[in-house]
């Protein structure tokens, strides 16, 4: 069986990564930086889309900058995964609703999606659907990640948003992610993992901190299309009320750690194509673990789709630094 293996990070352009040293100094401009990216890499998440929605030159910029088999998965626009966003992210035309409805007495400076009208909601997603298109058309789209919110928990209302969903994007690829251990609860679990199942959507497996919340590092294969795991790291103790992003996600993998998922993907029968997505986003953090994933599945940008059979065997690869943390054990 062949697998693609696509590995990189959930960013290229966040200030601590640009800080890190790790762009060379001539790197000053998003296609450049881009460019020097896609000589590592394969595969980025979008995740501005989740702040603002783009303009269109800059999708086309992003592909003139990577190789043709260069993709792009993106990270949904935050209203529409139960996240509150600021009002000035709106685009133009749907802020300006906010700035009449400011006269009438209404204040907040952050809404949620539930804060616009029907009709302002059908145009926003419509945009939305129309710059992800960009990327579909061109055979340039990984998947789009829906990442819906820790407060977001279990119910059933949520499994109807997530089939509309797929009824409003029949053709995409859709990757999910939960961020409350509700969804694993009672029958919860199955009715979650079987709507996923019967929509062709991707179960997005998740390694983060283990604290009452959270969802268990469990990997399930719910889609046809391929699968997605993303790294947050493991940073218990950042993982609460008041700490920064930046600490949040200030995490290093060690190798032991790393390898864990390793073992789980030899052990499974796995869809045509494997997201293997590093969120650490600390300095490049994210870049030294995805590249020493893909050092460890032998793969270079030149050698995708890997074989299977390729793996059988492995050993352990040397020199990598080790930063300390917990083993934890991937249950498939």
């Amino acid at each position: 069986m062949d697998v693609d293996f696509r590995i990189g990070t959930c960013s290229w352009a966040d200030k601590s990564l640009l800080s890190s040293g790790w762009y060379p100094k001539g790197c000053k401009k998003s296609k450049d930086r881009l460019r020097h990216y896609s000589s590592f890499f394969d595969t980025v998440e979008a995740d501005s889309f989740f702040y603002s929605l783009p303009d269109p030159a800059v999708i086309y910029s992003w592909m003139a900058a990577t190789p043709l088999d260069f993709l792009f998965n993106v990270k949904a626009f935050a209203l529409f995964t139960n996240h509150a966003l600021s009002v000035k992210n709106l685009p133009p035309w749907c802020r300006e609703k906010f700035d009449d409805r400011s006269n009438e007495g209404f204040q907040a400076s952050r809404i949620t999606l539930w804060d616009l009208d029907r009709k302002s909601r059908v145009r926003l997603f419509d945009q939305f659907v129309f710059l992800i298109s960009i990327l579909k058309s061109t055979k340039r789209l990984g998947y789009v990640l829906f990442q819906f919110s820790p407060k977001t928990r279990y119910h059933e209302r949520w499994l109807a948003y997530i089939k509309r969903l797929r009824e409003l994007l029949p053709s995409y690829p859709i990757a999910v992610e939960v961020r409350h251990i509700s969804w694993f609860e009672g029958d919860g679990k199955a009715k979650f993992l079987d709507l996923l199942g019967e929509e062709n959507m991707a179960y997005v497996a998740v390694d983060e901190p283990e604290l009452s919340w959270t969802v268990p590092k469990d990997w399930y294969i719910t889609s046809s299309w391929g699968s997605v795991i993303r790294f947050h790291g493991r940073n218990a103790l950042a993982w609460k009320k008041g700490s920064t992003v930046l600490e949040k996600y200030r995490y290093k993998y060690t190798e032991e750690e790393l390898r864990g998922w390793l073992d789980a993907a030899l052990s499974m029968k796995l869809p045509g194509r494997v997201f293997m997505m590093f969120n650490n986003c600390y300095r490049d953090y994210a870049v030294q673990n995805a590249l020493w994933m893909k050092k460890v599945l032998g793969l270079t940008k030149d050698e995708a789709p890997l074989q299977m059979s390729l793996l059988e065997g492995l050993e352990a690869p040397l020199g990598s630094e080790n930063t300390g943390g917990d083993n934890g054990d991937i249950k498939t």
